[in-house]
């Protein structure tokens, strides 16, 4: 866990903001002293999350912006707005995504929905990795937020699966490009999430993708907060020697 003042003249920004995990780490960098650019492409949630954190955090420094993160020059003008609003970026959190619709690839996954999937997930990802990079300050901390389904494959959501997947190698390549800078990349691997696309994956699944039903061991979903709070700690001075690594967050699930 990081600790209460972790983040006092660090800025931090979080993509995927207006709800889920990506708030969740937004109010948690915010209540220990991070000043926090966060995005999302749902105007109405987002400035409604930006209000919550607000009064909950009155001396807190804050910036929302709508950015669809497949767009490389809406990233880009949310990234150097960030910079110049703050004078420095000193952490990443790269948790845009969606889940797309339960098919198998035989059946109902068509070529349009794999393209979305891998569009907002994986492509999103890169085009938030190549401006952050651009600008963060050396000694940085990135975390990409992957899945339980980037370590082992779920029956009926392979686009999901397969971007996850591939956002841990994007994750370990560019770990590696930035090392001589002592920018640390990593990425989270949740199980089930007490989320908004937590409870869309048991309702597509008609109730079977649950964590009573998934091969864990702990029989109970993870909280956005405490994802929250392993993010936290990558983003933080106490792992700076931790890079290039996927952490699950799982129960057990990737075991």
């Amino acid at each position: 866990m990081a600790s209460a003042k972790a983040f006092v003249g660090k800025v931090i920004l979080v993509t995927g903001a207006a709800q889920g995990i990506g708030e969740a780490v937004v109010r948690y960098t915010a209540a220990r002293g991070a000043a926090v650019s966060f995005s999302d492409v749902a105007a109405d949630t987002l400035e409604a999350t930006r209000q919550s954190v607000a009064a909950a955090f009155p001396a807190a420094r804050l910036l929302a912006r709508v950015v669809d993160t497949r767009s490389s020059e809406s990233v880009e003008r949310w990234v150097a707005e960030s910079k110049q609003t703050f004078g420095r970026i000193d952490g990443c959190v790269n948790s845009a995504g969606i889940l797309g619709p339960q098919g198998t690839v035989d059946g109902e996954l068509t070529e349009e929905a794999w393209g979305r999937v891998i569009g907002v997930n994986l492509t999103g990802a890169f085009l938030c990795l190549k401006h952050e990079v651009r600008a963060i300050e050396d000694g940085g901390s990135i975390v990409n937020l992957s899945s339980g389904a980037g370590l082992r494959g779920i029956p009926g959501l392979a686009a999901y699966s397969a971007s996850k997947h591939g956002l841990i190698g994007l994750t370990k390549s560019v770990a590696s490009e930035v090392a001589p800078r002592r920018i640390r990349v990593n990425a989270v691997c949740p199980s089930l999430v007490e989320t908004p696309m937590g409870a869309q994956v048991t309702a597509q699944s008609g109730g079977t993708l649950t964590p009573e039903n998934l091969p864990q061991l702990f029989r109970w979903a993870v909280s956005a907060t405490e994802v929250a709070a392993l993010v936290a700690y990558l983003l933080a001075d106490e792992s700076k020697f931790l890079t290039s690594t996927s952490y699950p967050i799982d129960g057990g699930f990737a075991a």
